[in-house]
């Protein structure tokens, strides 16, 4: 027993100690707190931050080649904010993102010696300062789109992919710009040649690696013009091949703030069936590249 209470005597002994040190720390943080937060509320308005190096909303290179981004911010009536990068917050710029380290104090620069596929991602540059002012700067990293082309070992392909948030119209205009066509299968054989061509690229494509969360693509087909009757963007004949996914196409309404129905149409890259959607939603799609032997 002597052997017992010399082992909880020590631990009495201790104790107290211990609490005192903690008690020591909160007393500290709450009085930092209070500081902070006086330091904040006396001349409040005179105290914020400028962004003095914006990075870009979009940076494009080539894989392999060295990536370096600057942003920076000078406090006025206080001190200069904090700095530092999120990475991966998806297509649409929403998710919560990985923080990447370190963080550093009025200036950080995000550098990559040598870009990699993984490399090719959404980003967010988050500046805040000890008042609670906070701006982000969302920045996209891409490498070239080399749509139709054999470069991110995708091979032959009939419909290249676009892995590139856009609506419906401005998908319709980017295939256009580009002498192509937005994808639009006209049988069963074309509609998973489709489908595999989007899965290859998804799996292969670095631009795609934002895209994991997001599983619809636009198809060049509308029924604008008259509810029901869906034609081909591309010469507006009526379409003879559908894949409609069970219960599509149903035609919900608009809302208050954008009364436009669904009125065109999408394949889902995974199972290839096909939904009618609101044209001002954003989603990647496909061309229908030029013939080989053309």
């Amino acid at each position: 027993s002597s052997g017992i209470n010399a082992e909880y005597g020590d631990f009495s002994k201790t104790f107290p100690i211990q609490s005192t040190i903690m008690m020591m720390k909160i007393v500290l943080l709450a009085a930092l707190v209070a500081l902070t937060a006086g330091y904040c509320e006396k001349n409040k308005a005179d105290r914020s931050f400028e962004v003095i190096f914006r990075p870009p909303e979009v940076v494009e290179v080539e894989l392999g080649d060295t990536i370096s981004i600057v942003c920076a911010a000078h406090g006025h009536g206080t001190m200069d904010p904090l700095v530092y990068w999120i990475k991966g917050i998806g297509a649409s710029h929403s998710e919560k993102g990985k923080r990447l380290g370190p963080t550093s104090i009025g200036k950080s620069t995000f550098y990559i010696d040598a870009a990699e596929s993984e490399d090719i991602d959404t980003y967010q540059c988050v500046i805040e300062d000890c008042c609670g002012n906070k701006e982000t700067i969302d920045v996209e990293i891409i490498v070239p789109e080399a749509t139709c082309q054999d470069v991110y070992g995708l091979g032959h392909v009939v419909y290249g992919a676009t892995w590139t948030f856009r609506n419906w119209t401005d998908a319709v205009a980017d295939c256009a710009s580009k002498g192509m066509e937005l994808a639009l299968p006209t049988s069963d054989e074309e509609n998973e040649q489709l489908r595999l061509d989007l899965e290859r690229s998804f799996n292969t494509h670095p631009n795609a690696n934002k895209f994991k969360h997001e599983n619809w693509c636009w198809l060049g087909a509308t029924d604008v013009a008259e509810e029901g009757l869906w034609r081909k963007t591309s010469d507006d004949s009526e379409l003879e091949y559908f894949n409609w996914d069970r219960r599509q196409p149903d035609n919900k309404p608009g809302t208050a703030g954008n009364p436009v129905s669904q009125n065109v149409a999408g394949i889902h890259r995974g199972s290839g069936k096909w939904d009618d959607s609101y044209s001002y939603y954003k989603r990647p799609y496909a061309c229908l590249c030029p013939r080989q032997d053309a």
